[in-house]
């Protein structure tokens, strides 16, 4: 019964979102649900689990939002590229619609789930490959980063991948930021070959040398273009440790941390490429408590931080967690305290490095969030995340992306990408909160317009589910990515199909 009234409330909340404006999801004409789950049961009959099964539950209920808790009619657990991609050619016969779970960590609604149609985990995609002599490991995209952690600590490497152990491989086809970003750039910058089933249920392997055109286009285009289901990694070699934990800052210690995090943008991460730093400011409407705790870390194997990142302790805190350990270790840690299944939602957007805009944004996002303390559960979470030009000479010296940036290249001015997240107990305050939220958000960037410090990129992996992510990227590059969709697929079946996710724009729209 609990779970009948999660889902009708569901389905009330995503009707008072769709009839607000708060939710849009394109619609096909499709088969019945019901005749996919039995087709596909058909051909695998070990691997669907109807609506309402107990691995039907987990799957559904096991995502890091609520708003990915959906209804959908069938779950398919595929354990094989084969199977995946026998999968995608009876979706496609018959016009199924379906999405694609990886790691499951994104706020926006059907990014990874669906109702009335196939939900397809990749979690039995799990195999493991190191290659040390190449310095790859291939990754099933079923993986989360703390199954590639605990593979790789014991070799003395690491992968630029996401920070957090619970997160999975998405990030490969939005941006992502690792612990080395600073020195290495994105993760889908180092990515070596996408292994993917394509809409004609064909599978290519996409790298510099093979299909490089949809190599470049997977590399922040999403879930557009096919199912992926591997990558290669490129690696890195460690000390075999890192210096790194969370630091907590009391209210009080919030102006000096600031000032910390503006010092880390424009001099510490780029001055030494081996730092890392999360900053993050956090208010708890419960309690009405606000804190700063940050992820501090130097990636090599020292016994305390460098004197370029004193400022991060000498700043007076509450708790420090800082040790040396290995990467798997640190992505526990950073994970800890974060839950599963509340209702999330994020926002982002990105301006130019400014001490003044990020203290008066955080002063606003504060006193914003203390107007809806109300809300039960509420929690508002801000980070403030550099994009130096050290790290985007080293994502653009490994080959081409589609994020846009290119022009950074020789501008020395550092990015600033300003995350606005929420988390509340109930589905039922979305309606209430959400619009009020993106209001609040348009409004911070109107305040970096008028100060002549907005710039239009929105990174996929943090985007609000009307953030238009890929338009941002520019006409040149949206055309680009329409052009590879014309050549793998043409009748646009990750856009009619898959219909959850940050899609590709109409390039008339821009």
């Amino acid at each position: 019964m609990a779970r009948c009234r999660t889902l009708l409330q569901l389905s009330a909340v995503t009707a008072a979102l769709w009839g607000s404006g708060v939710l849009q999801l394109s619609m096909v004409t499709a088969a019945p649900t019901p005749e996919c789950c039995s087709l596909l049961a058909q051909a695998f009959p070990d691997d669907v689990s109807p609506r309402g099964t107990d691995v039907w539950t987990f799957e559904n209920e096991d995502f890091w939002s609520a708003t990915e808790i959906r209804n959908p009619s069938c779950v398919f657990l595929p354990d094989s590229t084969e199977k995946v991609a026998q999968a995608v050619r009876l979706f496609v016969a018959n016009e199924c619609r379906f999405s694609i779970k990886g790691g499951g960590h994104s706020a926006i609604p059907q990014a990874a789930n669906i109702d009335d149609g196939v939900l397809m985990p990749m979690k039995l995609l799990s195999s493991i490959e190191i290659d040390l002599e190449a310095g790859s490991i291939r990754a099933g995209m079923g993986l989360l980063m703390k199954d590639i952690y605990e593979a790789l600590d014991p070799h003395n490497r690491t992968a630029m991948i996401g920070r957090y152990e619970k997160v999975g491989l998405g990030l490969t086809v939005g941006a992502g930021i690792s612990y080395f970003f600073n020195r290495e750039g994105f993760a889908v910058d180092n990515v070596l070959n996408y292994e993917v089933v394509l809409a004609d249920g064909s599978v290519v392997n996409a790298n510099q040398s093979s299909h490089p055109d949809l190599f470049r286009a997977l590399k922040g285009g999403n879930n557009n273009f096919g199912v992926i289901t591997h990558v290669t990694l490129r690696t890195v070699e460690t000390e075999g440790a890192v210096y790194g934990g969370v630091v907590y800052y009391p209210e009080s210690s919030l102006p000096q941390v600031t000032d910390q995090i503006y010092d880390y943008h424009t001099r510490q991460a780029v001055e030494d490429t081996l730092t890392h730093v999360l900053p993050q400011y956090g208010y708890n409407g419960t309690s009405n408590e606000t804190i700063s705790f940050c992820p501090v870390i130097y990636n090599r194997a020292v016994d305390e931080l460098p004197e370029i990142m004193r400022g991060w302790i000498d700043t007076p805190y509450t708790k420090s967690t800082l040790k040396k350990r290995l990467y798997a270790d640190l992505a526990f840690e950073l994970h800890d305290g974060f839950p599963d299944r509340q209702v999330q939602e994020q926002r982002v957007f990105t301006v130019y490095a400014d001490a003044d805009l990020y203290r008066d944004v955080w002063a606003a996002y504060h006193t914003w969030l203390q107007q809806w303390r109300h809300i039960p559960g509420l929690y508002g979470l801000h980070v403030v995340m550099p994009i130096t030009q050290n790290s985007l000479v080293a994502s653009y010296s490994k080959g081409s992306n589609v994020l846009g940036l290119e022009d950074h290249l020789t501008n020395n001015r550092t990015l600033g990408v300003l995350y606005f997240g929420l988390t509340l107990d109930n589905m039922d305050d979305t309606a209430e909160i959400l619009p009020a939220h993106a209001e609040f958000v348009q409004s911070m960037i109107d305040l970096a317009k008028s100060r002549d410090l907005w710039h239009p990129y929105i990174m996929l992996t943090y985007s609000g589910w009307d953030q238009p992510a890929i338009a941002s990227y520019g006409p040149e590059n949206v055309a680009f990515l329409h052009e590879v969709q014309a050549v793998y697929d043409p009748t646009h079946v990750f856009q009619r199909l898959v219909p959850g996710g940050q899609k590709l724009p109409d390039p008339d729209s821009l």
